[in-house]
């Protein structure tokens, strides 16, 4: 079994021998430690959680699922009240994928352990939705983009005030008023289609949302690959979506992360120069002064598995409690 890991470490090792951290952005990325790619000490728990919510198309009713991560000690600490991140997977993928599950720790879940075990974050919840209906995977690329549209309406009619009704989150209660009520506490990302999914909520959830990370995936709140085909209207219609609700500079966070070498970015930088020329984004080297953040790490690919545990590594620390 030693040997096998170590196998896995220097196959991961080598992956990342081109990869540096990047200074030359608004925030540099940081590599996880080797320790993290072994299990931590302290143990999380994933659980499978079904929840009832419709095709709001056709209002048919159907059952999803999603996996809940649960930090070390949440059934010890009976009323301790947690942060909540959702995460979304890349088109393709599953609701499973980035946890692992029950019968496997994947290295994004091990990230996880490790951070709060070493006090980088808070412990914290994470949920793993999809976007695809009834777990029915149609990997087409307009198909992913019409599914991620109308996900934030499940999102906060259905998902959230089945998670937030089971498991303790600093929401008193899952009346929208509730749940909005709290939304300093919860933050939303996702890897590729998921990074797309994370700026359809941004514009259609942010009242439910604070935080904001979308990895590897540019906005298409105007067309398709909107990023690089119209990046100025692009970043004009995301702040537009905070003007006409009235957020201050101070009510919302975003870091976005990719690779130099991953196939986003080159939607992705091209939607981020466009929203530095937009007012209610405030980019900063200082995460005490902006509330906008975009860091490349150099040689990164578009492989969540690999490069996400570095993404959430960097940006996690910086949510929750501004």
């Amino acid at each position: 079994m030693k040997v096998m890991k170590t196998i896995m470490v220097l196959v991961i090792g080598i992956t990342l021998m081109g990869c540096q951290e990047t200074t030359n952005l608004d925030h540099s990325v940081k590599l996880i430690p080797e320790n993290y790619y072994e299990n931590a000490e302290q143990q999380g728990s994933v659980v499978k959680m079904e929840y009832q919510t419709k095709l709001y198309d056709t209002d048919e009713l159907i059952t999803k699922y999603c996996y809940v991560y649960l930090p070390y000690g949440y059934e010890e600490n009976g009323t301790t009240r947690y942060d909540i991140l959702y995460f979304m997977h890349g088109g393709g993928s599953t609701a499973e994928k980035f946890l692992g599950g029950n019968d496997s720790i994947s290295l994004n879940r091990k990230n996880l352990d490790h951070m709060i075990q070493d006090k980088r974050i808070k412990p914290m919840i994470v949920v793993t939705p999809s976007f695809y209906r009834n777990d029915i995977r149609e990997d087409s690329l307009p198909n992913a983009g019409t599914l991620v549209q109308v996900f934030p309406r499940e999102l906060k009619e259905d998902l959230i005030p089945a998670v937030e009704g089971k498991y303790r989150t600093f929401a008193k209660d899952t009346t929208p008023q509730g749940l909005q009520a709290a939304r300093e506490h919860r933050a939303f990302s996702g890897f590729s289609m998921g990074g797309v999914t994370t700026w359809w909520v941004f514009a259609k959830a942010m009242d439910y949302f604070k935080y904001f990370m979308p990895l590897s995936g540019d906005c298409w709140l105007t067309e398709t690959l909107g990023g690089s085909k119209a990046p100025t209207a692009t970043a004009k219609a995301l702040a537009d979506a905070i003007d006409k609700n009235k957020w201050k500079a101070n009510d919302y966070f975003v870091f976005a992360l990719t690779g130099s070498e991953d196939m986003a970015e080159q939607s992705l930088t091209p939607q981020i120069e466009a929203m530095k020329a937009q007012p209610p984004f405030l980019f900063d080297g200082n995460f005490k002064k902006g509330n906008a953040y975009y860091s490349v790490l150099e040689g990164g690919k578009h492989e969540s598995s690999t490069f996400a545990p570095h993404y959430l590594y960097t940006a996690l620390p910086e949510f929750f409690g501004r």
